[in-house]
Parts: C-alpha cells; sequence; structure tokens
C-alpha cells in the first residue's frame, strides 16, 4: 500500500512540475519567469499541494511591534557573509515557537526559512537569518519576485506557530523592536 501511495505521490508531482514548468518557460525574458527557472533547474522550485490555509489557518497582520521583517541586512555584516542577500527576523512580542522559521508565499509555498542566530544585542531577543542554523541561503529579490507570480498576492506569510502566521512585505520593513 506504502508503494502505491508513494508512487501515486510522484507521479502527481512529475504531473505538476511538468505542467509548471511548461509555464513557467513560456516567456523567459520576464525577470520572475528566469528566476524561477532558474530554480526549477537547480531543483529548488517546490510544487505545492495544498493552499496557504492549509499552512495557515490563522493568518495576522503586523500592528506594530510584534517583531521586525526587514529585506536590508544591517551594515555590521560583510557583503561576503552568507546572511546578507536575505531577509532579518528580530523578536519581540511574538517569536516563533520553533527554529528554523518557515515562510511562505500566498498560496501556500514554502518561499523559505530563516535560522536562529542569537540574541539582538539591544533587545535581548532572539534574531534569526537565511543561511544559519538549518535554513537555507536566500535571496530577498528572487523571494520578491516569486511572490509576485501569477496567482499570488505580492506578500510573504511569517509561519510563528503551528496554527499562526504573520503576513510581511517581501521588501522592506516591516513591524518593529522599538
Amino acid at each position: 500500500m506504502t508503494t502505491k501511495i508513494s508512487s501515486f505521490v510522484f507521479a502527481l508531482t512529475t504531473a505538476a512540475l511538468s505542467f509548471t514548468s511548461s509555464i513557467v518557460s513560456a516567456d523567459p525574458y520576464n525577470p520572475s519567469v528566469r528566476s524561477l527557472n532558474k530554480m526549477s533547474r537547480r531543483g529548488e522550485a517546490t510544487v505545492s499541494m495544498q493552499s496557504l490555509a492549509a499552512v495557515c489557518p490563522t493568518v495576522k497582520t503586523v500592528t506594530g511591534r510584534e517583531f521586525l521583517w526587514k529585506s536590508e541586512i544591517s551594515n555590521h555584516i560583510s557583503s561576503k557573509d552568507p546572511r546578507a542577500s536575505g531577509p532579518t527576523f528580530i523578536c519581540n512580542k511574538v517569536c516563533p515557537t520553533t527554529w528554523p522559521m518557515n515562510f511562505y508565499y500566498s498560496d501556500g509555498v514554502k518561499a523559505g526559512s530563516v535560522g536562529y542566530y542569537g540574541v539582538y544585542r539591544v533587545t535581548k531577543k532572539p534574531r534569526a537569518y537565511c543561511a544559519v542554523k538549518g535554513a537555507r541561503k536566500c535571496f530577498v529579490s528572487r523571494i520578491a519576485a516569486n511572490s509576485r507570480l501569477a496567482g499570488r498576492d505580492g506578500k510573504l506569510y511569517l509561519k510563528t506557530s503551528d496554527t499562526t502566521c504573520y503576513k510581511v512585505n517581501p521588501v522592506g520593513r516591516t513591524g518593529s523592536v522599538y
């Protein structure tokens, strides 16, 4: 039975990847499509069999000081550091229940994750980046471009607990630690 289910899931995934590939390769001059094509060739593109509601049963809006999500890196981090190309997350009133913390596009596809790095010396709250502690390296420009692909709303959804995600902008700052 397990073999039949595994074969069925593999067949569905292969069919979905094939369908996605034909759509994605439709306009090779579109920067978003080029980025997704590169991800697909490297095996990074993921086909989601779920919606955002399956990943995030409750979606909240950041109203102020829950946390800070920012796309720009602080000037004390060298441009050669793997953390420099991805977003930064700093806890405040809200902090994820597990690390690394995943974030998703509006269609439920995983966009990336940030791993625990240590505490922010000013607030003594945890901070996280891509490319540390179980989180793969990620690129703000790629994440932002992919968040605007057809069928997506241009936002990211940070999964802070099993049931809750917060909607943030992929570029700029959302929230505050002060």
